[in-house]
């Protein structure tokens, strides 16, 4: 993720832990005393939020593996010393942009993303930092899109041409993610994610893609370790929704994959550059998806290419540093369907 992958800078630690205690209920998020008006939203405006005890025991596993590489966990679980690390050694990036998340300035995320690189990096794979969405939060966003051609949006769906005797919730129903739909995680990082939708949305196949090598090797190194029977929170469904082929986790950059041929994207590419975003929106014109989560607005998009899209809602996800960040849920004006990959 940082290199091309980055999901995020979301989150340097908070200087006070405390701002965001543990729950002791660790598998049930709500909104409320989330900090008002800005707290992440679920489906159901106020409702509670279940994680799946497979989904958080997950979670928790990545968390004791990674955190002294980058030093966060998914709760503040982990107590001690943490290696905060920036790409190249150069803390001040990161913690200018603690200093700008705090003062709630957004106005950047229409500027060129100026990032610091690995020396032999590729330019076009660079990101400033790292970060995640907690757990309660994709939950909520997963929920979301499995009822997506129902649900309360910002925006109507485009049109449709009009097929007698269907509603238009049933007329996009191939919208909903669901036990049909193929996912994958742009820039997935130790592929928190990438097993949260296999576990949860139990989806046809979920997929992973991550530049920074350390971190593929990670999350393969995780994914072994899942399957091999000694994780009392993987069921014997469990093993088998995050196996590949149905889960695959692959190192390597994006950009130059080629067509995305599933149904569902997400990518947090809140710090990706604009040199990134422009090659992807190449390969987002040429990939058959259905929706796209980004936490880019569809202006910036569009000026860099991007075409065919429709901005239909936005969600305020949180990450595990306490910041909400805003993702941007997109619909492929018309396609005939989204290939297996």
């Amino acid at each position: 993720m940082f290199s091309f992958a980055a999901r995020a800078l979301a989150a340097s630690p908070p200087s006070t832990p405390a701002k965001r205690a543990p729950s002791s209920r660790d598998d049930l998020e709500t909104d409320r005393g989330r900090g008002g008006e800005d707290a992440p939203v679920t489906p159901t405006k106020g409702a509670p939020v279940r994680v799946d005890a497979a989904v958080k025991g997950v979670y928790r596993y990545i968390d004791k593996k990674t955190y002294l590489d980058w030093g966060l966990t998914s709760d503040w679980s982990v107590e001690g010393p943490r290696k905060r690390r920036s790409i190249g050694g150069d803390d001040d990036v990161a913690a200018k942009r603690e200093r700008e998340e705090a003062d709630g300035d957004d106005a950047r995320g229409a500027k060129k993303a100026k990032t610091a690189t690995e020396e032999g990096e590729d330019e076009n794979a660079a990101s400033e930092g790292y970060g995640e969405m907690t757990e309660g939060s994709i939950e909520r966003l997963l929920q979301l899109l499995q009822g997506l051609s129902s649900a309360d949006l910002d925006a109507p769906l485009p049109v449709r041409t009009p097929v007698k005797g269907k509603s238009m919730s049933e007329m996009w129903a191939d919208l909903n993610l669901c036990e049909d739909s193929t996912f994958i995680d742009v820039g997935s990082g130790y592929g928190k994610v990438v097993f949260h939708a296999a576990l949860s949305a139990k989806v046809a196949k979920s997929v992973g893609i991550e530049y920074v090598p350390s971190r593929a090797q990670k999350a393969s190194e995780v994914q072994a370790e899942l399957l091999n029977g000694d994780r009392a929170f993987m069921t014997d469904e469990g093993r088998e929704l995050v196996s590949p082929p149905r889960c695959e986790l692959e190192q390597g950059d994006a950009t130059t994959r080629g067509a995305f041929k599933f149904s569902h994207i997400y990518m947090y590419d809140r710090v990706f550059n604009e040199k990134t975003l422009a090659l992807l929106a190449k390969q987002l014109n040429r990939s058959n998806f259905q929706v796209l989560v980004t936490y880019q607005r569809v202006e910036l998009w569009r000026r860099l290419g991007l075409r065919n899209v429709e901005h239909v809602h936005s969600f305020t996800m949180r990450t595990t540093g306490g910041q909400n960040f805003k993702a941007y849920i997109f619909v492929k004006g018309a396609y005939g369907g989204a290939g297996a990959a």
